[in-house]
């Protein structure tokens, strides 16, 4: 069965589902979906896998897959005479509905996805158009070109809170779209990291631009930063101009790896992860970037690409999703291979982990699924924050000198 829902998890992301007559103003407008208009779906797929799927509305995408609801049950359904997968739609958390103390609706700061609150304190991308998202964007959401002023810290603890008081987060995700700066954003990003790890026992991942100076990458650590996210979304850097012209630009592939590499130096290992975009590139290049990736010791995530409307779908036409599970296969092959760490990600809707791509492998990894079941457990989630403690403590004595000689 798991065999099967990652497939269909892959399929899902790529292609989207469609919504029985009626189910998106009864069921799914209290349960799933994601507010802001983005049209996502998030469901839990047999084997405790993580889906994020957009509405396919007019067709466009070409879904085979019907969500049904029967005797008060989510099904997917491909056709009529198929046999029903059950499923389950993960529903809103009660903060959305709250607002802060000063008045903001909880749901503007933070988006959860499965069990990891995302949260961008400044809002767009950089590169984001007026008039629609950059295609790179996983979350497809228009938020305009022009950043607007961070939120305050004190309503992004209060958020934070209210989403562990409900038992609905595990860890904090803190993005940002400045790639322009020598930090890469993380300058952005460090106060409100600090005040996390001091109010509250979690663990903290970070999505920022790769900086051109290597201290950053000491200092982010130092500040209390679990796992570090530089993402490349293409290793041909041809597709990548044609994807987003100004990053490619602006970001290169070699700037790029070098921050990885450093980073795989200063965190723990299996805890430095990129993006590469599958349908973006040739599945060739897609593997390519992820050899290049695991011999630095970073762990590559699979996101799944989808056009968000005609325009980019004539840009970016739909993969096959058959075409590529040899792209899943050697992924988690190469991790492997590599003796990289694959626990600490997991539950990714929009992408696939090399710990999901055992499947494609044809491989049972008993070792794997019984350890990611202790890392799911509480049990599991303190003993992997005490070592993550432990281990910066004795870390951050070793790289102190070098911000401080930097003078960052």
């Amino acid at each position: 069965m798991n065999a099967s829902s990652a497939h269909l998890k892959l399929e899902l992301a790529m292609r989207g589902l469609r919504l029985e007559q009626g189910l998106e103003a009864a069921e799914l407008a209290a349960a799933g979906t994601e507010p802001g208009g983005d049209n996502l779906v998030e469901l839990l797929l047999p084997g405790d896998l993580v889906a994020s799927c957009q509405v396919d509305k007019g067709g466009a995408g070409g879904s085979r897959h019907r969500l049904t609801v029967e005797n008060d049950h989510f099904l997917l359904r491909t056709g009529d005479d198929s046999t029903p997968v059950p499923v389950s739609v993960v529903g809103r958390p009660e903060f959305y509905a709250k607002t802060t103390s000063a008045g903001t609706k909880m749901n503007r700061l933070g988006l959860l996805h499965g069990d990891f609150l995302a949260i961008d304190p400044a809002g767009a991308c950089a590169f984001a158009g007026e008039s629609k998202p950059c295609v790179l964007c996983p979350a497809r959401r228009n938020r305009g070109a022009t950043r607007r002023k961070p939120w305050p810290l004190k309503e992004v603890l209060e958020v934070i809170r209210a989403a562990f008081d409900e038992g609905a987060v595990e860890f904090i995700y803190f993005r940002t779209g400045h790639y322009q700066d020598d930090d890469g954003g993380f300058a952005l990003l460090e106060p409100y990291v600090k005040a996390v790890k001091e109010h509250f026992d979690t663990l903290v991942a970070i999505q920022v631009s790769p900086p051109s100076e290597s201290g950053w990458v000491d200092r982010a650590y130092a500040a209390g930063v679990d796992a570090v996210n530089y993402p490349l979304f293409t290793f041909d850097e041809k597709s990548l101009a044609r994807a987003c012209a100004d990053r490619r630009k602006q970001v290169t592939r070699e700037h790029t790896l070098a921050a990885l590499e450093r980073a795989a130096r200063v965190f723990p290992r299996g805890t430095v992860w990129s993006d590469l975009m599958v349908g973006l590139e040739e599945p060739t290049s897609t593997i390519e970037g992820i050899d290049q990736l695991v011999s630095l010791g970073v762990l590559p995530i699979l996101s799944l690409h989808r056009p968000s409307d005609m325009a980019s779908l004539a840009a970016h036409p739909l993969t096959d999703p058959d075409d590529v599970v040899p792209v899943y296969a050697h992924l988690y092959k190469a991790a492997r291979e590599a003796r990289l760490n694959l626990q600490w990600l997991r539950d990714l809707g929009q992408a696939v982990t090399p710990l999901e791509a055992r499947f494609f492998a044809g491989d049972d990894a008993k070792l794997d699924v019984a350890v990611s079941s202790f890392y799911r457990s509480r049990l599991g989630g303190r003993a992997a924050r005490s070592l993550s403690r432990f281990r910066r403590r004795l870390r951050v004595k070793q790289v102190s000198d070098s911000f401080d000689s930097s003078q960052l």
